[in-house]
């Protein structure tokens, strides 16, 4: 059986019912968990993720961050079935780019993943398949 997304656990009986199945739902809590840092905000001590401000603009960032948002979005949405994380790009602006490809209710699912490297902001969006 699989374990229930993390903001089903905060959700009121109606708005589960209502929204727990549609893809919206799947990015409000892919983006909820990536925006959630390690040790703050959720009683388990690995939830979230990490701190990065001493690899900031290094590669060991992006591959440490894509293997953490990976094991992320794996372990804590499990609507998205073999989620697959890459990194698509950056800009000058200082945000990273990250395609999360999957399937979603059985159908093919493309994810745009959004991390600001200075901030550690997450923003999830829906990408046409």
């Amino acid at each position: 059986m699989a374990r229930a997304p993390f903001l089903d656990k905060f959700a009121t009986r109606r708005e589960r019912t209502n929204t727990r199945d549609s893809l919206e739902h799947v990015m409000r809590n892919i983006e909820a968990v990536l925006n959630t840092k390690k040790g703050y905000g959720f009683f388990m001590h690995d939830f979230g993720l990490g701190g990065y401000t001493e690899k900031l603009g290094t590669r060991e960032l992006v591959e440490a961050l894509t293997a953490e948002i990976q094991q992320e979005v794996t372990q804590h949405e499990p609507r998205l079935v073999e989620p697959e994380v890459k990194l698509r790009g950056r800009d000058s602006s200082l945000w990273l780019y990250f395609d999360c490809k999957g399937t979603f209710d059985g159908q093919p699912c493309h994810l745009s993943l959004m991390f600001h490297s200075t901030t550690g902001r997450v923003r999830v969006q829906a990408e046409d398949t």
